[in-house]
């Protein structure tokens, strides 16, 4: 942990700070998890959009939690595995990701899939669908959460590697935000 708090972490001197790989391995594992569900979801909510189109959504979804608050759940999980064992650290990072992604898809993917599914099909999700949802979602977390704490040191050394997937999940977030707007203007009309 950084001795100042406008100290960064890193784990050499020429690596990249330790919480942006982190953040790089959180979006990587998400967006492929969001590529690889995004049939899942939309099944859910009768197929109103072609799968493409869908999954540039979803990756959108889990691109902006890895930036805006997986970077604070990070921070957290730092600040609560400070003083743990360096062999449970990542098991806690992967508790953390899992309450805070599980809830990411509760809210956030299930309202997005409603706002979709309601105004074209005239009903919203089932509470075993949102259940689905969330459990899916806290899955996909876990995992992000714990492959972050266990391979940030060496993505960081990577500074090519983690900018590369930086700059894809940034491309793909920026196809999703087309998307959605696309969408909804369509909705709206």
């Amino acid at each position: 942990m950084a001795s100042h708090w406008t100290d960064v972490e890193r784990a050499d001197a020429h690596a990249l700070p330790t919480m942006l790989a982190q953040a790089v391995i959180v979006g990587t594992t998400l967006s492929i998890g969001a590529i690889a569900c995004s049939g899942f979801y939309l099944s859910m909510i009768g197929n109103v959009a072609a799968l493409l189109p869908w999954m540039s959504i979803v990756v959108l979804i889990a691109v902006a939690f890895a930036y805006i608050v997986g970077f604070a759940l990070l921070w957290c999980a730092e600040s609560f595995t400070n003083r743990m064992r360096e062999q449970f650290k990542p098991w806690a990072y992967g508790v953390v990701g899992l309450i805070g992604y599980g809830i990411w898809g509760l809210f956030v993917m299930s309202a997005t899939m409603n706002s979709l599914n309601q105004p074209l099909n005239g009903v919203v999700l089932a509470n075993g669908e949102v259940a689905a949802i969330a459990v899916n979602y806290a899955v996909f977390g876990f995992i992000a959460f714990l492959l972050a704490q266990a391979w940030a040191t060496k993505l960081a050394a990577r500074k090519g590697l983690t900018i590369a997937l930086l700059a894809v999940q940034i491309v793909l977030a920026v196809i999703g935000v087309a998307v959605l707007v696309m969408m909804f203007s369509a909705l709206g009309r």
